[in-house]
C-alpha cells in the first residue's frame, strides 16, 4: 500500500505519461473551439468537446482515474490492463483508450466477480477470463498517494475457503476505509472509485424491468440509484435521452443534497423534483378554479406532535391510507365498471335510407360487445371515440353494401347528404353514453358512502369507508384537496382520459419510496415507459406509516404485475460505525416488521455512542455547545442536532442560537441543505447523513413500531458520532433493554 509500494514508481510513471497525454488533449480542444462557426453540426461538435474540456480541466488532470484491472481472456491468454476513471479518455490523434469509462462493460470487472471464472458482457458476446490484478488508486493533485492491491472479499475466499462467516461481522477493504472515513460536508457524494459488487449488479441491471431495493440505513441506495441513471444513459444513448429521466426524491431540501452528484457523473439534464410537486403540477387542470391544497405539513403535526386527538388520528389515517393503497386503485378501476353497467343503455342503433325506406340496425348486443371487448385496453373516453368510429365504419359497410345490391351509385352530393347523416344519428346517439368529469367522478367516490361500499371490495371496512367519506367530503366543502388526493385522481385521468405522452419518462428512479403510496408509485410507472422504475427504500426507516409502504409486496405483486420486477436486498452499511450501528440495530430488533434487515456495518470502527443525562435545559444547552463546539475543532463539518417533533427543533435552536455560531434551522419547507451545524426534527434527517448526530430527548419516543421507526432512522444518520441526551430522572422506553456495554454515560 501507500508510496512504500513495489509498483510506486511504474505506477507513477504511468501516471505522468497520462497527464501527459491529457495536456496535449487539453490543448488540441481549446484548439478545436476557439473558432466560432454557423455550421449546426459543428456547433453540436463542439460543444461536446467544450464538455470534453471542462471534464479535463476540472477533474481528468487531477486525477484522471482511480483503478486497475488485468485480464487475461481465455483461449488466448491476451492480458488486457485496463485503467478506469469517472469518464473515458481517449487520444484524439490515435483513437486508443488511455482510461476506460467506468460505465463501460469492461470496466465492470472492476467492481464484481472473484478473479477465476470472471467475464464482462459485450453486446450480446460474453467475453470470458481471468482477472489477474485489481488495483485501487489514491491520487491528489496528479500523484499517487497510496497503492491497494486486490479485494479482502476475494484474498479471504483463496486464502481461508468461504468468507461468509467474515461478512456476518462485515468486511472492509483499505481503499474503502480510507474513503469512509473522510468528514462530510454539505453535498452527496459519487462512489464510482468504491461500488461494491451487490452494488454493482444493481447498477448494471437490465433496463427493460423495474427494479426494488430494499437496502438498510448507509447501504448507499440513493448514490446507487443514481449511479444507475448514468450507467443507463452511458450505455443506452440510442433509446433513451437523459433529459427523459427522473428522480423523484422525498423532499426539496434532499434534492439540494444530492445535486452534484449528477453533474459529477456527467449527467446534466436529468429531472428532479418531489412527487408532490411533479404530480400537483399535472392534477392542477383537473381540479375547480379556486380550489387549494393543503399542506402536507399538516399529516405531520397530527401525528407526530403531542396531545393531538386520537380519534381524528385514527378517521384521519383511515383516510389518507385508503387514498394511497391498491384497494383505492381497484375502487377507481370498479367505478368505469359501474358507469358502463348501471349508466349506459347500449340501446340498439337504427337508421332509414330515405330513398329505399330501408332500414339499417346495429345490435345493443353488438355495440356493447364491441365497447366491452374490442376497445377495453383504452381509456373510457377514447373508447366512446373508438367506438363511434366503429359504429360510423358499420354503418357505411350496411349502406354500401345496399347499395350495391340495389346497383345505386352516389355522387358526390349524395355521399356528402349521407356523410353528414351518419354524422347527425351518431351525434344523437352517443349523448346517452355519459362523458366523464375526472374531478367530478373522484368527488362522486369518496363522498357517497353507499357506492363506496358497493365498490370497495370486502377487506376494507365499513369503518374506513366512513371515514374515508365523512373527512373527505368536510374536506371538499371548504374547497380544499389534500395531498393524498392527488394520486388516485391522477389514476382516475389515466383511465377516464388516458395520461398525456408528453409527461412520460424514458427511466424514473424513486427514492425513500418506503414513504409514497403504492399509489402514487403506480401513478409514477404509468407515467414511465416500459416500467422502467428503479425504487429504493427501507422498509425499516417507513416513519409515514400513515400513507407509506407497508411491505414491497405491495409493488412486486401489486404495481408491477405486467412487468415482472426484480428484487434486491442490500444489508452491508458503509456509513455509520459497528458501535452506532449496533445500538440502532437494538431498536428495530423490538418492532416486528415483514421486510427488516438488520444492517451489517463494515469493520470500521469508532467510539461509542453517548448517553447524556441533564438535570436542567440550561445544563443541557451548555453541555451540547461545549460538544459541538469540540465536534468542530476535531474537524467534523456537518453535526446535526435533532428532536423528535417540529416545535421540539424550533425551541432548541432558539436556545442555541446564541451559544453556537451559525447554527440553522431547518424545516420542511426549507430547499437548501447548508451543511455545518443544523437543528431539524427526526423525520427531515431520513436519506441524509452528518459526520456527527446530536440526538435530544430519546424518552420522548414511545415503546410503538412509529416511533421506533423514527427513532433507528435518526440514529442511523452519523457517520462517526452519535450523542443521546435524557432528562434526568426518565427513562427512554426503546432503550430499556440496550446493553450497557454498547453505550457511555456521561
Amino acid at each position: 500500500m501507500s508510496t512504500q509500494h513495489r509498483e510506486y514508481e511504474l505506477e507513477q510513471k504511468k501516471l505522468d505519461e497520462t497527464i501527459a497525454i491529457i495536456d496535449q488533449e487539453i490543448a488540441q480542444l481549446r484548439e478545436d473551439i476557439r473558432e466560432a462557426t454557423d455550421d449546426y453540426v459543428k456547433q453540436v461538435v463542439n460543444s461536446k468537446k467544450a464538455k470534453d474540456l471542462r471534464y479535463l480541466e476540472d477533474h481528468g488532470r487531477e486525477k484522471p482515474y482511480f483503478g486497475r484491472v488485468d485480464f487475461i481472456k481465455d483461449e488466448v491468454y491476451e492480458r488486457d490492463q485496463v485503467y478506469i476513471g469517472k469518464r473515458g479518455i481517449v487520444r484524439g490523434d490515435t483513437f486508443d483508450s488511455v482510461v476506460v469509462d467506468w460505465r463501460a462493460p469492461i470496466a465492470s470487472l472492476y467492481y464484481s466477480g472473484e478473479s477465476k471464472d470472471a467475464f464482462y458482457r459485450m453486446g450480446r458476446e460474453i467475453v470470458r477470463g481471468e482477472v489477474a490484478l485489481k488495483r485501487n488508486f489514491a491520487i491528489e493533485n496528479g500523484k499517487i498517494t497510496g497503492i491497494y492491491d486486490g479485494a479482502v472479499k476475494e484474498t479471504i475466499h483463496r486464502e481461508m475457503g468461504d468468507p461468509d462467516d467474515f461478512l456476518q461481522e462485515g468486511f472492509i477493504d483499505e481503499f474503502l476505509a480510507a474513503n469512509l472515513n473522510q468528514a462530510n460536508d454539505s453535498r452527496l457524494k459519487d462512489i464510482v472509485a468504491t461500488i461494491q459488487s451487490e452494488q454493482n449488479d444493481i447498477i448494471r441491471a437490465e433496463k427493460e424491468r423495474p427494479i426494488v431495493v430494499q437496502g438498510v440505513a448507509g447501504s448507499g441506495k440513493t448514490t446507487i440509484a443514481l449511479h444507475r441513471l448514468s450507467y443507463l444513459i452511458y450505455n443506452y444513448q440510442d433509446s433513451m435521452q437523459s433529459k427523459k429521466f427522473m428522480v423523484f426524491a422525498p423532499n426539496r431540501m434532499f434534492l439540494t443534497y444530492i445535486s452534484d452528484v449528477l453533474p459529477e457523473l456527467g449527467v446534466d439534464d436529468v429531472q428532479q423534483s418531489t412527487f408532490v410537486d411533479w404530480a400537483a403540477r399535472l392534477v392542477k387542470p383537473l381540479i375547480p378554479k379556486g380550489w387549494r391544497i393543503t399542506s402536507p405539513d399538516k399529516p405531520l403535526q397530527l401525528f407526530f406532535e403531542e396531545g393531538q386527538d386520537e380519534r381524528e388520528q385514527e378517521a384521519t389515517r383511515n383516510r389518507l391510507r385508503f387514498k394511497g393503497s391498491l384497494a383505492c386503485r381497484d375502487v377507481l378501476e370498479q367505478y368505469i365498471r359501474f358507469v358502463i353497467e348501471t349508466r349506459i343503455p347500449f340501446k340498439k342503433l337504427s337508421f332509414q335510407y330515405n330513398k329505399t325506406k330501408h332500414v339499417f340496425t346495429i345490435s345493443g348486443d353488438f355495440i356493447r360487445q364491441s365497447f366491452l371487448e374490442q376497445f377495453a385496453q383504452l381509456p373510457y373516453h377514447r373508447r366512446l371515440d373508438a367506438l363511434r368510429k366503429h359504429l360510423k365504419q358499420e354503418m357505411s359497410k350496411q349502406m354500401f353494401a345496399h347499395l350495391r345490391e340495389l346497383k345505386i351509385d352516389l355522387d358526390k352530393q349524395g355521399l356528402t347528404r349521407f356523410e353528414k347523416m351518419l354524422e347527425q344519428i351518431l351525434d344523437t346517439y352517443m349523448t346517452s353514453f355519459p362523458r366523464l368529469d375526472v374531478f367530478e367522478a373522484y368527488r362522486e367516490v369518496v363522498t357517497d358512502e353507499s357506492l363506496l361500499r358497493r365498490l370497495a371490495f370486502d377487506d376494507v371496512n365499513d369503518t374506513v369507508i366512513r371515514d374515508v367519506c365523512q373527512s373527505s367530503g368536510a374536506l371538499f366543502a371548504d374547497g380544499r384537496l389534500e395531498v393524498e388526493d392527488i394520486a388516485p385522481l391522477l389514476y382516475l385521468q389515466h383511465i377516464i382520459e388516458g395520461m398525456s405522452k408528453a409527461e412520460h419518462f424514458d427511466h424514473t428512479v424513486v427514492d425513500e419510496a418506503q414513504d409514497l403510496s403504492a399509489l402514487e408509485i403506480a401513478v409514477v410507472s404509468l407515467a414511465t415507459k416500459n416500467q422502467s422504475l428503479t425504487v429504493v427504500g427501507d422498509i425499516a426507516q417507513g416513519i409515514h406509516s400513515y400513507r407509506g409502504i407497508h411491505t414491497w409486496e405491495e409493488l412486486t405483486e401489486g404495481v408491477f404485475q405486467k412487468i415482472r420486477s426484480a428484487y434486491y436486498t442490500l444489508s452491508q452499511s458503509y456509513r455509520s460505525t459497528i458501535e452506532i450501528m449496533k445500538c440502532a440495530n437494538e431498536v428495530l430488533r423490538q418492532i416486528e416488521l415483514p421486510e427488516t434487515v438488520l444492517a451489517k456495518p463494515v469493520l470500521r470502527h469508532g467510539e461509542k455512542p453517548v448517553m447524556v443525562t441533564s438535570t436542567s435545559r440550561v445544563e443541557l444547552w451548555a453541555d451540547i455547545s461545549r460538544r459541538v463546539a469540540s465536534f468542530l475543532e476535531e474537524g467534523f463539518q456537518t453535526i446535526a442536532i435533532v428532536t423528535k417533533t417540529i416545535g421540539g427543533s424550533k425551541k432548541a435552536h432558539k436556545s442555541l442560537q446564541d451559544k453556537i455560531p451559525n447554527v440553522t434551522l431547518l424545516g420542511s419547507k426549507d430547499s437548501q441543505f447548508p451543511g455545518g451545524v443544523t437543528v431539524m426534527p427526526a423525520f427531515l434527517t431520513k436519506g441524509l447523513q452528518f459526520d456527527v448526530v446530536i440526538l435530544l430527548d430519546v424518552e420522548q419516543y414511545a415503546d410503538t413500531e412509529w416511533d421506533a421507526k423514527l427513532l433507528y432512522v435518526a440514529m442511523t444518520r452519523p457517520v462517526h458520532r452519535l450523542v443521546m441526551t435524557v432528562g434526568e430522572g426518565t427513562k427512554a422506553p426503546l432503550l430499556l433493554d440496550l446493553p450497557a456495554e454498547l453505550y457511555t454515560t456521561a
